[in-house]
Order: structure tokens, then sequence, then C-alpha cells
């Protein structure tokens, strides 16, 4: 067999440049001849890795693990593939196998570590970072690992200390800004949070991130802490003045009377940002809205299977409830101006149509069209709602229902206000008087509990119109 060293160094280029096909090309076309070199199949384990073939590189690095007996770098490489797949049990049993070969072999300590995390073994994985690190000297990533699970262990002056650690050698890294702010937000620190968030926008401008330091400024003015939220705030504005999140933020801090609605940009920037999150977290919060309008629509009788919009239907609750309901329709249309939130929506297979649109110009160009509007908790990114109602009568057929949410403003039952949360909340007078203003009879007005928030109920009301 001809010496393997030429060709495994081509097969590593292409590997290191990410050009995982032109590797696998260049060791395929030799897989004949080198099929007994273990190194030439750690090389081919890596190209399908890099390609996320992980059943193919898995064989391949099982194979170079057959071929020598006495290495590391196969099991420690099968490891990633184990941890890609959420195979933690085997990947935790490839590391151990690999460290009786080597004991200080730092990826298969950092791939332990990983494993353990996994696994909920966060005390397990404090030891096994701690080893890698004893070995690796300031190693980035080990440290970046070492502090996620000395905070799940909630050893946190000591997570500081190696997040502090971690940032000195590396200042501006994305990842590890956003994990060191994130846990200063869990430790309620939300001052020093704001100003990493901050520091991260500067390096990496994303929406999460914009949106996040907006949650985080929410927290100290829930706190009372004025001072540092008008500081900030000019910062986060004097960096990113046009950025619509910072602009909305500035008008909940001034409590604006002029401002009746969040913009389109912020709302569209919210949604986008965190729709792969938005179920599991409003499960969190025991998020009711969307099974209350499905109750009120069952409760309603219609000559025919009605046609319906759920007016900005994100991930589509409202449609799953509607299912768990046994709510029967003749079409279920949706509209949203989040293209992220539509496509989760899109994968339950409910709706006959979804459209990305604001809503207040969606509903004027779709006249006398729906039997049924159904809405849980959109209007609260709407502070008037004159233009909003006389769009849902224009868009009803005459006997069409209207059914919604919105959070309670107790404090003044004949208007609405913004929040420091960013969000609005309306009185039931206000709410009564502008429906019937536009041609709609309230049916049903209820108070109900959307949701908790801060630990607290959110209270609001459902409300139930038929256009006459």
């Amino acid at each position: 067999m001809k010496s393997s060293n030429h060709l495994i160094a081509r097969i590593n280029r292409e590997n290191e440049s990410a050009a995982y096909q032109a590797a696998l090309d260049i060791a395929l076309s030799a897989q004949e001849e080198y099929k007994d070199d273990y190194a030439f199949w750690i090389a081919v384990g890596n190209a399908y890795y890099g390609l996320k073939q992980f059943e193919s590189a898995q064989q391949a690095y099982l194979k170079a693990a057959d071929l020598n007996p006495r290495d590391v770098i196969a099991l420690s490489n099968l490891a990633g593939v184990y941890f890609e797949t959420n195979r933690f049990k085997d990947g935790l049993s490839v590391c151990d196998q690999a460290l009786r070969r080597c004991p200080d072999y730092v990826n298969a300590l950092i791939h332990r570590g990983n494993m353990l995390s996994s696994l909920n073994r966060y005390e397990e994985a404090v030891e096994t970072y701690g080893r890698a690190l004893a070995k690796a000297g300031e190693d980035p990533l080990v440290l970046f690992n070492l502090a996620y699970a000395l905070v799940m262990t909630e050893k946190y002056d000591k997570a500081a200390e190696i997040y502090q650690q971690l940032l000195t050698l590396v200042p501006d890294d994305p990842e590890y800004l956003f994990a060191y702010a994130s846990f200063l937000e869990k430790k309620e620190d939300f001052e020093s949070a704001a100003e990493v968030y901050l520091q991260l926008l500067k390096t990496e401008e994303t929406p999460t991130t914009h949106i996040t330091l907006g949650g985080c400024l929410y927290n100290l003015l829930l706190s009372d802490q004025t001072e540092a939220v008008w500081r900030l705030t000019d910062n986060w504005l004097t960096a990113f003045p046009d950025n619509p999140v910072a602009r909305h933020t500035l008008e909940t801090l001034k409590n604006s009377h002029e401002a009746t609605r969040a913009s389109a940009e912020y709302v569209r920037e919210l949604f986008d940002a965190f729709a792969d999150s938005f179920d599991s977290v409003l499960e969190g919060l025991s998020y009711q809205a969307p099974v209350l309008v499905a109750k009120a629509v069952k409760n309603q009788t219609f000559l025919n299977l009605p046609s319906v919009l759920d007016l900005g239907c994100g991930t589509g609750l409202c449609a799953a409830a509607l299912i768990r309901e046994q709510v029967l329709f003749h079409d279920l249309a949706g509209v949203d101006l989040s293209a992220a939130m539509l496509e989760k929506a899109k994968q339950r297979g409910i709706y006959t149509k979804l459209e990305q649109s604001d809503i207040l110009s969606f509903l004027p160009q779709h006249r006398d069209f729906f039997d049924l509007i159904i809405s849980a908790d959109v209007f609260t990114y709407l502070g008037d709602l004159s233009e909003l109602f006389a769009g849902i009568s224009a868009a009803l057929k005459k006997g069409g229902r209207i059914i919604f949410t919105v959070s309670e403003n107790r404090d003044d039952p004949d208007g609405y206000a913004l929040k420091p949360s960013g969000r609005f909340v309306h009185g039931r007078q206000y709410v009564c008087r502008e429906l019937q203003n536009k041609g709609m009879t309230i049916i049903d007005l209820s108070a109900v509990e959307l949701r908790q928030e801060l630990g607290k109920p959110v209270y609001g009301l459902l409300v139930t119109g038929i256009k006459t």
C-alpha cells in the first residue's frame, strides 16, 4: 500500500476550507487502495461530518477506531457525531473509551463535558471541563462550556469569574457576549446585562439582541431604576437611531399619550426573532387566550360552515385550539406581519390560506368576505382601535361575528394606555363604544385571565360582537 500522507493532506486541506464534497470525492476515488489506513478513514469521516451525513461519518470513524486500537481521534470525533444526533449516552460511552486510551485528550474531555451537560449531569460536567482546562490552559471553548455548567449548578460567583476570564481572552465574540448577558439576566442584574447587549449590538446587530435589550430595560423600569433606563435608552438610540425596537422602547418610557400603536417594523422584528421559541414560551406562561377564543367560537351558531379569518394568526395557536375544540369551518385564512410566524403556522396544515400583511391594510381589501374573524391578544400592539374595528366591520358579512381578546385597562375603563411592557391595554367601555361606532353589537363580554407574567395574572376581556 502506498503512503497515504499526501492523499490525506489533500483531503484535510479541503475539509479545513469547508469543501467537504471535494474532500469526499478525493477520498472515495482512492478508497480501495487505502481502505486499511485508519488516518484515511478519519479524514473520510470528517468529510461526511461536514456534509452532515452523520451515519456515514459514524461508520468511517468506527472503521478508523477498529484499525488502530490506540487511536483517540476517531473515537473523539465519533462522540461529536453522537452529540449532533442527540445520542448523549452513546457519546458519553465513546468519550470514556477514548479517555481510557488517553486520559488527557482535550477534545474527548470537552465532548464528555458536553454529553454530561446534555444529560443534566452538570456537577460531573464541571469536573470534566476542569480537567480539560487544566490540560488546555485558557481555551475559550472550554471556558465557555464550563461557565454554562457552573450557571446550571447555581455557582454564580465562579461562573462570573469564568465569563470574565473568557471575555478577556475573546472580548467581541457574539456567542460569548450573548451567553454572558443572558447569565446576568438570570442573576437579575438587568443593568449590567443591558450594557453587555449594547456591546454585542456594536459587534453584531440582530433583531433578537435589540428585543432582548428592550426586555432588560422593561425589567429595570419595573424595579423603578428609571435613571439607568433613560441612560441606556439614550445610548441605544444614539448608536441605532432608526431601530424600531429602540424607538418603541422610547415611546414606552415616555408613556406617550400620542402613541396609538406599535410600529409594524417593531412587531415584525419582535415576532420574527422569537418564532422558534414562541409556543414554548407561552406555554410556560399558562397562556389561555387561544383556547378562550376557540371555546367562544364553539358556542356560536352559523347557518352554514363559516369562512374564518385568524387575524394576527402567529404560529397558529388559535387554529390548533379550534381543532381541539372540534370546531367546524368551511375555510380558515390567517394573516400576520411575521414571515417566520407564518412559516410555523403553515406547518400545522390547518389553514386554507396564509398571507403576510399588516392587519390594518389587509382588512379593507376583503370587504364582506368573512363569516367569522378571531384574534387572540393581537390588539395589544394597537392603542387606538377605531381603524381596526372599521376594517373588521368592513371585512365581515352582515351577521358575521368577531371574537377577540384584549388586555384590560382597569385604571381607565373608558380609554387605552401604553404600559411599561410596550403593550397596550384597553378599557371595557372603550372597546364597547368603538365596536358600536363601527356598526357592531356586543353579544358577550367577559373578564378572563389571559396568562401569567412575572408570576402575576394578566387580566383581559373576551369579546364577541356581531355585525348588524
